[in-house]
């Protein structure tokens, strides 16, 4: 199949916003991106993602600029048009993040969406960053040509990701009709191996997509590809 021309917005206030734009652009020709800091992009774009990065320092720039953090809540909530976060953009995407809410509290702002309980920094800081297998996402809802996870032969619960968690949370507990895609099984930062558990590392609700590791850095656009099937067939169904 052909790849309609689409446009995905990737919020550029801070953080790894050029890494998303290049995995996205890769995948097809017709796709181009766009860097969002203001409210009116948001009309010109058929879905957004919310990148890796600091999401206090994100959360005050948004916050200082004249009704961006309203327009993205409406956004998410609203427009219907697909919104992936990965690791600090989920932390912005989720209701509930340890010591905060969905809006400002002890100084992280938080966009909201999905009914999911984050933790910030669960696996430690910058140094105890690490890579680990963690579960491949599903197939494209829309397949284009070009798409590896729409001809790959690695199929099934044993196929695998390369997550890449850097100062990465985890979510704790998600509430009802959020689906979870993967988990982990991890100890908390600064604990030994016997308290590991396992802990939610990607997970969608309706058009919100959310993983905890970072896809933009590792070497495989699957997750890249799934969230643009998602976008494609948001925009076919419009």
């Amino acid at each position: 199949m052909t790849t309609p021309s689409i446009t995905i917005g990737v919020l550029a206030l801070q953080g790894a916003f050029e890494e998303h734009q290049r995995c996205i652009e890769s995948i097809s020709p017709s796709i181009t991106t766009l860097q969002i800091r203001t409210p009116s992009q948001l009309s010109q774009i058929d879905g957004i993602i919310f990148p890796g990065g600091e999401s206090t320092a994100m959360g005050l720039i948004g916050d200082a600029t004249t009704g961006l953090w309203g327009a993205l809540r409406t956004f998410v909530r609203e427009s219907g048009k697909p919104t992936w976060g990965t690791c600090a953009g989920m932390i912005l995407l989720a209701e509930r993040c340890v010591g905060t809410s969905a809006v400002i509290t002890k100084g992280q702002s938080l966009i909201g969406g999905v009914d999911i309980l984050v933790c910030r920094n669960y696996f430690g800081s910058q140094i105890s960053s690490f890579e680990m297998d963690t579960p491949a996402p599903p197939r494209p809802e829309v397949c284009v040509d070009g798409m590896t996870s729409c001809s790959s032969a690695e199929e099934g619960e044993n196929a695998s990701f390369p997550g890449v968690f850097i100062r990465a949370p985890a979510i704790l507990t998600a509430g009802a009709g959020v689906e979870v895609l993967g988990k982990v099984v991890a100890a908390p930062w600064a604990s030994d191996e016997t308290n590991a558990r396992e802990v939610i590392c990607a997970v969608k609700k309706g058009n919100i997509l959310c993983t905890a590791f970072h896809p933009e850095i590792a070497d495989d656009l699957r997750w890249h590809e799934y969230f643009v099937g998602m976008v494609l067939a948001s925009k076919q169904s419009a």
